[in-house]
């Protein structure tokens, strides 16, 4: 699939996954199973809403093109840290150290992962 074929199918998994999260949390009582299911269907709504986002900021970085698979890993790293932000929240244990450690976490796994697609 082509570059703007993937960026047009993300934008409109994005608006559909934001849809059905507000529609879901309209039309069911906040009880815990429905807090975790809010939770898991979270992820792969922001990873389509990152997703573009993160090809605009490489295209006016003046990025090389094709690097498909780094901008999707970063999303999903960046969805991921936001996941787990609103996952401790929800079990009233998010705070500041425990964020700054998961997005410490984060930036070391990518920097990790960078280096070893460096290598020859």
């Amino acid at each position: 699939m082509s570059t703007r074929g993937t960026l047009a199918l993300c934008i409109i998994l994005a608006l559909l996954g934001w849809i059905g999260l507000a529609s879901f949390t309209y039309y069911n009582p906040p009880d815990i199973w429905n807090r975790w299911i809010v939770v898991v269907a979270l992820w792969p709504t922001l990873l389509t809403t990152f997703l573009p986002m993160v090809y605009m900021i490489y295209w006016r970085l003046g990025q090389q093109e094709g690097n498909m698979s780094l901008i999707a890993r970063q999303s999903a790293l960046a969805a991921l840290f936001v996941t787990m932000c609103v996952a401790l929240r929800l079990m009233q244990a998010f705070n500041w150290a425990k964020a700054s450690l998961l997005l410490l976490l984060s930036v070391l796994v990518e920097a990790l992962l960078s280096a070893r697609e460096k290598e020859p």
